[in-house]
């Protein structure tokens, strides 16, 4: 039988597409090109005719799965513009198939977040998405690294159309003021993507303002950075709101991530972040309730970025009891 190859290039190209291959018969060779909505080429590695992939500017690929590990015909796997974390590199290079980085070695070789963390994750805005419209769909916006996060996978999953048709939304209080380059952040990080972020009024609680959002917008669930270290009543990824709160279906995708995972997410894949995180900064609260992680302090009075913090469980010791 003939070679076949196969070539997907484009926004266009889904998951569904590139799992849609397995049941293809003969595939020698899998060219990517461009695919931004593509997060998860795992099921390659059921294609056991395969010979070669090749990966371009696909900056959305998020897991790999075990591709070239269990496909004795793979021979050659081919990454171009598309960022891998350490762990991926890894379990790539052990393969037998040999592994070619056209741009290079990756600066930033991080294992955390482990690859089925991610997945999870995603996984959790994918079903989000089958279940509710657009117009339907909240997402809680402040600018802190928790957020930025959660902000990346859902441009992954959902693509930035998608996105523009949800209600992106950021809970003023009354109680604390906020840091002026948070701010400032969250303005530039909405104005580079062409966001429009909805205000609660500033002389509302976070309870009322989430009240007034979910009134005003229509919206029906919410997506939330939320991680249990925050030390929330929540038990789980997805439920709903506690009793008290308006009633929303609330959906927090990094539910399960550590500090570490938030690090090495973001240096993995060079996301931007607000510049007090590089000023020891490790959980922006109010501007009257937040000081830089003693963790982190210097000898001559500056600190280190939040990212090199030894114990992601000191994380909210700058936070001030008020």
């Amino acid at each position: 039988m003939g070679e076949e190859v196969v070539r997907l290039d484009g926004h266009g190209v889904t998951d569904g597409m590139v799992a849609g291959l397995c049941d293809h018969r003969n595939i020698r060779r899998v060219e990517l090109t461009n695919c931004t909505r593509i997060t998860d080429i795992s099921p390659l590695a059921n294609i056991f005719t395969l010979e070669e992939v090749v990966i371009r500017n696909c900056q959305s690929v998020r897991y790999v799965g075990t591709l070239g590990q269990s496909q004795p015909s793979l021979r050659r796997i081919e990454f171009t513009g598309t960022p891998l974390t350490g762990e991926q590199l890894q379990l790539l290079r052990s393969a037998q198939a040999q592994l070619i980085l056209r741009d290079g070695d990756f600066p930033v070789q991080l294992k955390q977040p482990g690859q089925l963390l991610v997945k999870e994750s995603i996984d959790v805005v994918k079903g989000i998405v089958s279940q509710f419209k657009p117009e339907e769909i909240g997402i809680a916006f402040n600018g802190g690294k928790d957020s930025v996060v959660m902000m990346d996978i859902l441009y992954c999953v959902m693509g930035a159309e998608f996105i523009s048709q949800c209600c992106v939304f950021h809970l003023n209080t009354i109680n604390d003021k906020e840091f002026h380059e948070v701010v400032e952040f969250r303005k530039a990080f909405a104005a580079a993507r062409r966001l429009s972020i909805v205000q609660s009024d500033q002389m509302l609680s976070m309870k009322d303002g989430l009240e007034q959002v979910k009134k005003t917008m229509g919206i029906r669930v919410a997506f939330m950075g939320t991680r249990k270290a925050d030390g929330c009543h929540q038990m789980t990824g997805v439920e709903r709101t506690t009793a008290g709160w308006p009633d929303l279906l609330r959906a927090c995708p990094l539910f399960c991530w550590e500090y570490e995972d938030v690090w090495g997410y973001i240096r993995t894949y060079d996301l931007p972040f607000c510049e007090l995180y590089e000023k020891g900064y490790t959980s922006l609260g109010g501007a009257n309730s937040t000081i830089p992680n003693s963790h982190l302090s210097r000898e001559d009075g500056t600190f280190r970025p939040a990212w090199e913090l030894a114990n992601g469980r000191s994380e909210r010791c700058g936070r001030l009891s008020t």
